[in-house]
């Protein structure tokens, strides 16, 4: 039976230890803190290639409609074919670490492992599976740390308490002018929201007081803040995903969406594929599996995300409004959830007026 050790009780972590455990292999996670603390998500489930399902734990509601602010507000609704979900992402990961230990898995919290911890287990086990984020562990051991730095957007958010019972049911996301990012409202509740702002790219700004002015712009100034937390958002692969019999997987793999910032569905799924290989005797081919599966989802959302934030603000204002007032769906739209079809449409939409789309 081979020994596989995984570091981090995340979404890859969680998932390659129960695929693991349901594999028949010997499967001891360690977590630095215990299961579900120190969440850094917006808690949005993206679930954009259909291939995972709703959430087995901590769903609060499957998203409703879509509210994208350009110049102006477009509501956009969700059809079966969108598969987003708002969860209570610490419920969730103590549920999936619930049924990983049912399997026989042997999840060690509150053990962190250095740089020494990590050659060490890289010698007692078959195989590693980094899930420890970013900067990984494995950065630390191989000298590519400073390239999450270099690579990474930069988010902030604030959990709010307030009256969110107008927006429950609907997530809101809103660009602007000055910057390539966007803020979010994503209500937990009626009485709860995460509100957040990523930069994909550097810039003058002071991430905290940019949301500050964003709260008071949405008129959210007297709410309460219970949570404040931010990180870098990993949107770009290291060089190589396997460093002797290590396998890095999730945040620490650089699979999360250029285009939105989500990377729960990227995570879990590279969880499984690490496993997959492993349990194959092939984890040579574990990076053209992450080619194979999410490639061409992670490949178009960066080509868009170039696109939205090369274009004039006004330009692209016009095209949503163009496309909300043939009353698709979000899905029919593909912006949020991968669709080819959308990365080809505004491409020829560029294409075709070339001066008017750069700022």
């Amino acid at each position: 039976m081979q020994k596989i050790a995984i570091i981090g009780g995340g979404p890859a972590g969680l998932m390659a230890a129960i695929d693991g455990a349901k594999k028949g292999l010997h499967i001891d996670l360690y977590d630095q803190y215990n299961i579900g603390d120190h969440i850094r998500c917006a808690e949005g489930f993206f679930d954009t290639l259909n291939i995972l399902g709703e959430p087995k734990y901590g769903v609060r509601f499957k998203v409703k409609e879509i509210e994208l602010e350009i110049k102006k507000d477009y509501v956009f609704p969700c059809d079966e074919k969108t598969n987003i979900w708002m969860i209570d992402r610490r419920e969730w990961q103590i549920g999936l670490a619930a049924e990983a230990r049912d399997l026989g898995v042997h999840i060690y919290e509150n053990s962190p492992v250095s740089k020494e911890k990590l050659k060490e287990l890289s010698h007692d086990y078959d195989w590693v599976i980094d899930s420890s984020g970013v900067p990984s562990v494995t950065s630390k051991v191989y000298g590519f740390n400073q390239f999450y730095k270099e690579t990474s957007g930069i988010t902030v958010q604030y959990t709010l308490l307030g009256d969110f019972s107008d927006r429950y049911g609907s997530i809101k996301a809103a660009l602007e002018e000055h910057y390539d990012g966007y803020y979010w409202i994503f209500p937990k509740s009626n009485n709860e929201a995460n509100v957040g702002l990523i930069f994909f790219s550097e810039n003058h700004l002071k991430p905290w007081e940019e949301l500050e002015r964003i709260i008071e712009k949405e008129g959210l100034s007297t709410y309460t803040k219970t949570r404040k937390f931010g990180g870098m958002c990993p949107v770009v692969r290291p060089e190589k995903l396997v460093y002797d019999n290590i396998i890095l997987t999730g945040d620490a793999a650089g699979l999360v969406s250029a285009l939105h910032g989500g990377g729960i569905d990227n995570a879990c799924i590279s969880g499984q594929l690490a496993i997959q290989c492993i349990a194959a005797n092939n984890v040579e081919a574990y990076e053209t599996e992450i080619d194979r599966v999410l490639g061409d989802k992670l490949k178009g959302e960066k080509d868009l995300a170039d696109l939205v934030y090369s274009m004039n603000l006004g330009v692209l204002d016009g095209i949503v409004k163009m496309v909300r007032h043939t009353n698709k769906s979000i899905g029919d739209f593909g912006f949020l959830n991968g669709h080819a079809g959308a990365f080809e449409k505004f491409a020829i939409l560029k294409g075709l007026m070339p001066k008017v789309f750069q700022k």
